[in-house]
């Protein structure tokens, strides 16, 4: 329930766990003494703020989810240096906590060495193709972070890619099956192509999970967010902004996102 203005369903993203490591089949979250050798979170607020209050069903996991990007936390709860929100125990029964996030927030304008490389890293001997295309967009493009995404969203936005809950299997060369074969797949696959794709050219980056959405009751106010919400993204780094959320899915079936 929100104390305020409600966000826009675009800007419905609820921020569950972060995965940087990539095998060639299978995203993970990156191993726990990275992650807390990592320098603590830094947020700088936006000026959009939206403050709330959630009610989270028992789950058995620590994920909080709440709204991206959270500036304002439950006073018992964990911050991961990736802007994750957790428990301390996993949730076993229904539970109440209240957050104030900004949508525009600029988080970690100044980023580890050590993140940095692992939102670089790609597995040897995959994917040949997609490695070509990301060196081939960072020779073009001189690097620049911002014109190599948007080349990548034009991929998904103008070629014969589709959005379905009922892809076809892919090999061992995952992504290059994907993004040169079946072109069809749902938010996990456009995600963690776009990545593959983002780091192949030099681009730190690495897939967020989650839910985007919400649906309101109008008689109660209550925003309510189902399994069926669930979701992925990708975001990237940028030295001026910080970490960029940036949707890959949108760029394929934008109703999903919109709607």
């Amino acid at each position: 329930r929100f104390s305020g203005a409600v966000p826009p369903p675009a800007a419905r993203y609820w921020r569950g766990p972060v995965l940087e490591d990539y095998d060639g089949q299978t995203w993970t979250r990156a191993p726990y003494a990275q992650r807390n050798t990592a320098p603590t979170a830094r947020l700088e607020s936006g000026s959009t703020i939206y403050r709330y209050e959630t009610t989270l069903e028992a789950h058995n996991q620590r994920w909080l989810l709440p709204l991206d990007l959270p500036v304002l936390r439950p006073p018992d709860s964990l911050f991961s240096s990736r802007f994750e929100s957790l428990s301390r125990e996993p949730l076993r029964s229904r539970a109440r906590f209240a957050f104030t996030s900004s949508s525009d927030a600029s988080p970690n304008r100044v980023e580890s060495a050590p993140t940095l490389r692992q939102a670089l890293s790609l597995p040897t001997g995959r994917n040949p193709r997609s490695l070509a295309l990301g060196a081939e967009w960072r020779a073009r493009y001189g690097g620049d972070a911002r014109q190599i995404s948007a080349a990548a969203l034009r991929l998904f936005r103008e070629e014969a890619f589709y959005y379905t809950l009922n892809p076809p299997l892919t090999g061992a060369q995952a992504v290059d099956d994907f993004l040169f074969s079946t072109r069809r797949g749902f938010c996990e696959h456009y995600a963690g192509a776009y990545v593959v794709l983002m780091r192949a050219a030099g681009v730190p980056a690495r897939v967020v999970t989650g839910y985007q959405g919400g649906e309101i009751n109008p008689v109660d106010g209550y925003l309510t967010v189902r399994q069926s919400d669930a979701h992925a993204w990708a975001e990237i780094w940028l030295p001026d902004a910080g970490w960029l959320r940036v949707d890959p899915t949108a760029a394929v079936a934008p109703a999903r996102i919109e709607q």
